[in-house]
């Protein structure tokens, strides 16, 4: 075990310690009965969620674990998962990464985490992240440490000030005890939802919420199919069955395009067939299928996290003549959400204009990256301001 203590802090109440991923069912024991006491924690740092993660990956991504204590009772205030990224690229690039929390795995297989956050007891929040940051930037050897998947408010708990980061769209200064580390450069990803609590306070329904043309839209492609079914798996079978058909159906789709889908990695499979067993029974996921006269329409998956629904994964059968599938499947499936009081239907980051079109709101998730100064990274840097400039002035024109 290896104690770092803070050089920049001395007034520094916490203690950070770091165990090793062998160290799994020991501190996995600590993270549920830290879970235990805080009560309603994020889904992709809870106990479940970490443990589902450590199962399909923890074999292939290296990783330990930090932990955080208070100086004088040794009383356990934070945990937190360390990875180290496995194939990182940039751009060209080979790149050494560290990950906090689920995060560093292949692109092939990865589970893209989102709504990270630090786990953590409420009031510690600001020095168990800077202290997160010293053992990071201690770290030899890594070309950058990255905060995947974070939402602003949670971000900001590792910044040098309180400053609105959507002010500074491109970099913010990160803290490390009372100085500045460095600075996190962001890639913001939209997150369109759809805000079922304020419609449902206005008396509303979610279509009357659509914009016109979405409204029209919708209608007509319901019009085009017959009797129509909405179930809301409400046991593990139903939910294993579901799980089984948005794969078939989500395979098919991506396939038909040349592409290999999520579920060609068996890794994500077993990540997802771990979670489905452990969060199902505990309603902090679900599954809907819609069906048009007994046939399947589209199946989605989704995540529960403070009664906010977010459609993590789904699969449709394709499209054709005026029918829509996607939007009939997300609309229902929305309207499911809505009838049984949840306050919001997240379509998750990375925007499309079918994600824009069915959503009333928007959000920035942020992918966070602390790089070192490196050669590799000015000569990339060079490069791509060099192409930048050629698109914007090309040859002859």
């Amino acid at each position: 075990m290896k104690t770092i203590l803070s050089k920049f802090v001395p007034q520094h109440t916490l203690r950070l310690e770091t165990q090793p991923g062998e160290a799994r069912d020991s501190v996995m024991s600590e993270w549920r009965r830290l879970e235990a006491a805080i009560g309603e924690v994020g889904l992709s740092c809870s106990a479940d969620w970490t443990e589902a993660w450590l199962k399909a990956y923890g074999d292939l991504v290296p990783h330990q674990f930090v932990t955080v204590r208070d100086l004088d009772t040794r009383r356990l205030v934070g945990i937190c998962l360390v990875t180290e990224g496995v194939a990182q690229k940039d751009g060209p690039l080979s790149i050494r990464t560290l990950h906090i929390g689920t995060a560093g795995e292949p692109e092939a297989d990865s589970a893209c985490v989102e709504y990270n956050r630090l786990f953590v007891m409420p009031g510690h929040e600001r020095e168990f992240a800077a202290l997160i940051v010293e053992y990071l930037e201690s770290r030899s050897g890594f070309d950058q440490w990255n905060l995947d998947g974070f939402a602003d408010a949670d971000l900001s708990v590792f910044l040098a000030d309180s400053t609105d980061s959507n002010a500074v769209p491109k970099t913010l200064t990160v803290a490390q005890g009372q100085r500045a580390a460095g600075t996190l450069e962001l890639i913001r990803e939209s997150a369109h939802w759809f805000d079922l609590q304020t419609t449902r306070e206005t008396g509303r329904d979610v279509l009357s919420e659509l914009r016109s043309s979405t409204r029209r839209k919708v209608k007509r492609s319901l019009e085009s199919y017959g009797t129509i079914k909405v179930e809301f798996a409400d046991s593990l079978g139903s939910a294993t069955e579901m799980f089984g058909e948005l794969m078939e159906l989500h395979q098919a789709r991506w396939n038909a395009v040349g592409k290999p889908g999520s579920y060609s990695s068996d890794r994500f499979i077993r990540f997802h067939e771990e979670l489905l067993s452990r969060l199902v029974p505990q309603k902090r996921m679900a599954f809907v299928r819609v069906q048009s006269d007994g046939l399947t329409l589209g199946c989605v998956q989704l995540l529960i996290e403070q009664n906010r629904a977010l459609l993590y994964q789904c699969g449709y059968v394709p499209a054709e003549g005026r029918q829509s599938p996607g939007v009939v499947v997300d609309y229902l499936t929305m309207s499911s959400c809505f009838e049984r009081g949840f306050d919001a239907y997240d379509f998750l980051a990375f925007p499309t204009q079918h994600k824009r079109h069915l959503s009333n709101a928007c959000h920035d998730i942020v992918w966070a990256q602390r790089r070192h100064p490196r050669f590799k990274f000015m000569a990339l840097d060079r490069v791509r301001r060099i192409k930048k400039l050629l698109k914007r002035h090309p040859k002859g024109r």
